[in-house]
This record gives C-alpha cells, sequence and structure tokens, in this order.
C-alpha cells in the first residue's frame, strides 16, 4: 500500500514540474497581431462603392493615429530561466511533501496500513501500534474513527475507565450510534464499579430506543438491575439479549444460568441452579498485613499462563474476616465467554483500596499460573504485598 502510494505521489509531482517547465514554452503567440493597417484596409474594402471622399477620410485618420507603418510580424521572445524553473519545481516538491507532513496523512497510511496485518502481529506489536494510534488520537481529536477503535479497544482489555475517555469524546461530538451509546454506558458502568449512572443510562436507553437489539446496552442494563436487586426487570434485559444468541451456544447457555439465577433470587423456582464446572478460591493474607477496611477484592480468571488482557470470570466483593473463599463459575463469567470451557486458567487476587481493578491499584495480589477447572478442592491463594 505505502509503496503504491509513494509511486503515484511520485508521478503526480512529476506530472506537476513538467507542467511548471513545458507549458510556458507550448503556450505562446504565433499569430501576427492586427494594427490599424488592417483595419484600414478592411474598412477601405467596405467602402469599394462608395464616395472615394470616405476612403480619403479614413486614410486621414489612420495618419493621425499615427499608424500608417506596418507592424512587425514577430514581437520580443519570452526569455525563460532553467535554473529558475527548476528551482520552482524544487519548491513546489518540498512545500507539498512538508504540506502532507504537517497534515499528518503520512502517519494515517503507515496505521492504516498496519491495522491491516494486525491479525498476523505479534502481542508487542499490537501494543506498539495501539501507542501510535493513542498519540495520532491525541493529536487529532476531532478523528472519530481512532477514538471508536481505541473505545473497544480498552473495554475489550478491562480497561473501562480508559474506554470511557474516548467513548466521552464521540458522545461529546454527537455520536449518536446505538452501538457507540451502548459500549459507551456499559464503559461507565464498569468504570464505576458496577454502579449506573444516570449519564450510562440514558446512553443505554437512547440506544435501545433506536436498536431495541443493541447488545452492550442490553448486558448493561441487566448487570445494572441484577446489581441493584431488581431480579425482575434483569430477567427482561437477559431475556431480549438471549435471544440474539443461537440455540446451545456458550453465550446462549452462559445467559441461561444467569436468568435461572435470577428466578431463583425471586423464588419463582424450587430446582437449584446446576453448578457448571468452576474453581474454588481460598484467598489468606500475610499475619498484620491485613487489608484496611472497605477494601474491594478481586478474583479474576484469566486463559492459562495469561498475565493481563480481559478476564474470563470476575468476582468482586468485600471481607469480613480471613481467609475468604470464593467460587468462580459459568455465573461470574464475562459476557460471550464460559470459565467451563476451559480446562485450565491463571487464578489472580487483588485487594484495591481505590475500588480500581489493576495490579498499579493493588496493595496485596497475588496468582496461579495453572489451575484445573471444575474440581471442589479450594486453590489457596497466599496475598504478598506489590
Amino acid at each position: 500500500m505505502s509503496d503504491t502510494f509513494l509511486v503515484v505521489a511520485t508521478l503526480l509531482l512529476l506530472s506537476a514540474g513538467a507542467l511548471v517547465v513545458l507549458l510556458p514554452r507550448l503556450w505562446q503567440r504565433v499569430s501576427t497581431p492586427e494594427t490599424n493597417a488592417d483595419w484600414l484596409r478592411l474598412r477601405q474594402s467596405e467602402l469599394i462603392e462608395e464616395a472615394p471622399q470616405l476612403r480619403e477620410e479614413a486614410a486621414l485618420r489612420l495618419i493621425e493615429e499615427g499608424g500608417v507603418s506596418e507592424p512587425t510580424l514577430a514581437g520580443p521572445r519570452a526569455v525563460y530561466s532553467g535554473p529558475g524553473q527548476l528551482l520552482g519545481v524544487l519548491g513546489l516538491t518540498i512545500g507539498v511533501w512538508l504540506l502532507y507532513w504537517q497534515l499528518g496523512s503520512w502517519e494515517d497510511v503507515q496505521i492504516a496500513e498496519e491495522l491491516g496485518r494486525i491479525e498476523q502481529s505479534e502481542p508487542e506489536a499490537v501494543r506498539a501500534l495501539i501507542k501510535r494510534i493513542t498519540e495520532r488520537a491525541e493529536a487529532r481529536p476531532t478523528n472519530a474513527d481512532y477514538a471508536l477503535l481505541l473505545g473497544e479497544y480498552y473495554l475489550s482489555g478491562n480497561e473501562p475507565a480508559e474506554a470511557l475517555r474516548y467513548y466521552e469524546r464521540l458522545t461529546a461530538a454527537g455520536a449518536t450510534a446505538p452501538e457507540i451509546l451502548g459500549k459507551a454506558a456499559q464503559a461507565e458502568f464498569l468504570a464505576s464499579n458496577r454502579v449506573l449512572s444516570r449519564r450510562a443510562r440514558a446512553w443505554a436507553e437512547q440506544a435501545l430506543a433506536v436498536d431495541p437489539t443493541q447488545a452492550a446496552a442490553l448486558a448493561t442494563l441487566g448487570m445494572a438491575a441484577f446489581e441493584a436487586a431488581d431480579y425482575r426487570q434483569a430477567i427482561v434485559y437477559w431475556q431480549r439479549l438471549r435471544d440474539l444468541e443461537a440455540p446451545g451456544s456458550p453465550g446462549h447457555e452462559m445467559l441461561g444460568q444467569v436468568i435461572a439465577r435470577s428466578r431463583l433470587e425471586l423464588g419463582e423456582s424450587d430446582e437449584p441452579v446446576v453448578a457448571a464446572p468452576g474453581v474454588v478460591v481460598k484467598v489468606s493474607v500475610p499475619e498484620r498485613q491485613s487489608p484496611p477496611e472497605g477494601s474491594v477484592i478481586f478474583i479474576l480468571a484469566r486463559p492459562e499462563g495469561a498475565s493481563a488482557g480481559m478476564p474470563i470470570a470476575v468476582v468482586r466483593t468485600t471481607a469480613v474476616e480471613w481467609p475468604l473463599t470464593v467460587r468462580l463459575d459459568d455465573g461470574s463469567s464475562m459476557a460471550g465467554q464460559r470459565l467451563s470451557d476451559f480446562a485450565r486458567v491463571s487464578i489472580e487476587v487483588q485487594i484495591s483500596q481505590n475500588g480500581q481493578p489493576g495490579r498499579d491499584n493493588a496493595l496485596l495480589w497475588s496468582a496461579l499460573e495453572s489451575v484445573p477447572v471444575g474440581g471442589d478442592k479450594p486453590v489457596v491463594v497466599q496475598l504478598a504485598v506489590d
């Protein structure tokens, strides 16, 4: 792509240079200009049948205007400076290149080329590309494509606070697409520790008013209703969301489980929810290092060996006493995933005083790289100071 661009740009500049040099030489006046003598001959031919006195008066007027001499057949030739024209072409080339570089289009071309190969890129290359896109998005804050790309990247990477920055930029610019509004609501909900603000609710409801099947908005409102113990409303949203999934798909089964759990909370079913395979995690803290009261505990499950990225399942809780025992299963899975689909996972526990996930926010944290899924025997995670 970039090779084609360079070839085309070079050809256009060469064409422009050729026009600057050649056109002045080709566009010259070669005919003899008309003079008063020409007009006299034309007038005398018109008066050939008239009285001789009229022809004499026309000749006399020409003499009075001083136009009796014949003009030269050729005027002075144009003078061209070869070095001056070449200097002009060079200036044109440099000016165009500087303008193009200043506008940043060359960087946009390279980013687009990298995005076309992102599926074959290594994780380090992807992170480097995201860094370039972030810098470019700050340099061009009105570029909606970059803001949308970064919002989706950070939301899928379990960094809702970062994603929210770009969705706020899109909505402030007047974006009204249901997908953008739905994901903006989801980002704010997750960034606010699963508390649905008025703005996030308005975004989600506006998205559903335009597209009743907008998945991010349905998932957000369903989770918010469940967190608020409004299980009836949660069932309504999750049933609509499950209808979008193919029967038998992981998403369809997972939503069936959370709907059944909501029905059980309402007392509408005497049948217990069958527990899917999961992981029981027992968390202990070092002696004399108990976390401050009100600290938030995150228990995460990721694919085996992974230390970053979107978790498969998450439980957010607080501890009254230690050790703390928590079960991760499909009911705590992130949307679109099932813990039971994995044979082994990595388990990480973080204790955050500010309520935000991430090792940078953790007072204490620890991880186990390979834990089998499906056993009822707890795996013990001993927290350590970061």
